[in-house]
């Protein structure tokens, strides 16, 4: 019993500070040799500068003009679903650029993360998946997350 304490408790510390921290360069290594998406759009959400301030525990970011001139339009993009919902359809999940390596920790940096809400629910799947949605610029610098996609549907 104390040790499903520990290791619970441990699960929450990461499952928390993960945003927080970069990632390390092996696990990056590793996951460039994983599949991931090739979709354009994640290069040029991927040109926004992203800044951590370590002090703070807090992500800031500033987005390109080509960016902003995407808040509140259409978007199709391709990734990988990281659900947040501990159910077996759900509505709310992040897509990933990156092939998802480790349940505690995001796959990538946060302009490599897009938030999802989708207009109906969704089971979760392995291989890539293609969205389609309005997307939303916004400021979680506590979480991490800077990319909405509101109404999504998937392709």
């Amino acid at each position: 019993m104390r040790m499903a304490l520990r290791l619970a408790a441990l699960a929450a510390l990461l499952a928390a500070t993960a945003g927080f921290s970069s990632q390390p360069l092996s696990e990056r290594q590793a996951q460039d040799r994983l599949p991931q998406s090739k979709d354009q759009l994640w290069h040029v959400l991927g040109q926004c500068k992203v800044k951590l301030d370590a002090k703070k525990y807090t992500y800031s970011i500033r987005y390109t003009p080509e960016v902003q001139a995407l808040n509140s339009t259409d978007i199709r993009i391709s990734g990988f679903m990281l659900p947040l919902e501990p159910t077996e359809k759900f509505k709310h999940f992040l897509l990933a650029k990156r092939t998802p390596t480790c349940p505690f920790c995001p796959p990538g940096e946060p302009n490599e993360i897009v938030e999802v809400f989708s207009a109906a629910p969704l089971r979760w799947e392995e291989q890539l998946i293609t969205v389609k949605g309005t997307l939303k610029l916004v400021t979680q610098g506590d979480k991490g997350i800077f990319f909405q996609l509101q109404n999504a549907v998937k392709q």
